[in-house]
């Protein structure tokens, strides 16, 4: 499962017209890692932007209790680094590659120089920047106002539809659990009670919907806020 927290944000790779996707990968060292090596580590600052080509990168923290939090997985054509391209600022999370992934590294220097021809560049990240900042402001809403089955249940919804199957998720409890920022315990419960209104049916691998409109219908019912409307006039 890839994705975990930009529902319905199309990624970088997807807002690049061929030419820029073309002269940023030019512009770019593709890197190989291994399984489980690390990309980099929070507190680095390493200026440039990372473009994921192929494999997936999971980004998370260790806490000092021992604990390990999962806020995202990204897959081929979403990107990152943003934050220490623009302002200098440090890495936030470890990212560790999941499987053989292929990352191409951009530097400071190569991206600005594109940018400096194309500007049409600035626009396009402006809107792949500002769309994850819409999605991580809905998330963090619904994880300070939510129950969590009913957070566990838009969750499920969102990911069955990001990823084209309204039917199910293929993911696991464990990812699932990682991706609401609560223990496997915790979700666990949060999914035998949806189970239990026959809105999920848990497998191995996966989650089913058996009835997509009534699990919306239930979520719908259970919201704190009117859903916003994306793409509505202002």
């Amino acid at each position: 499962m890839s994705d975990l927290a930009d529902f319905g944000v199309p990624a970088l790779g997807e807002l690049l017209t061929p030419r820029l996707a073309r002269l940023l990968r030019e512009g770019g060292t593709p890197v190989r890692y291994r399984d489980g090596a690390l990309i980099h580590e929070r507190g680095d600052i390493k200026p440039g932007l990372s473009m994921v080509r192929s494999g997936s990168v999971r980004f998370g923290n260790p806490g000092q209790d021992g604990s390990y939090l999962v806020i995202t997985v990204m897959g081929p054509g979403q990107c990152f680094g943003e934050f220490s391209l623009f302002a200098d600022l440090p890495r936030t999370h470890d990212a560790v590659a999941i499987g053989e992934t292929v990352v191409d590294q951009i530097s400071r220097t190569a991206f600005d120089a594109i940018l400096a021809d194309e500007p049409e560049l600035s626009r396009i990240m402006l809107t792949a920047v500002t769309g994850r900042l819409h999605a991580a402001m809905e998330l963090i809403d619904d994880m300070r106002r939510l129950p969590l089955p009913v957070r566990t249940a838009k969750l499920i919804w969102q990911l069955a539809h990001a990823g084209g199957d309204p039917a199910q998720v293929r993911c696991t409890q464990t990812e699932l659990a990682f991706a609401l920022g609560v223990s496997r315990v915790s979700s666990g419960k949060a999914l035998a009670s949806l189970q239990a209104r026959g809105l999920v049916e848990l497998g191995y691998g996966r989650i089913a919907i058996p009835d997509p409109a009534a699990l919306a219908g239930w979520i719908r019912a259970r919201a704190a806020l009117s859903p916003l409307q994306v793409g509505a006039p202002a």
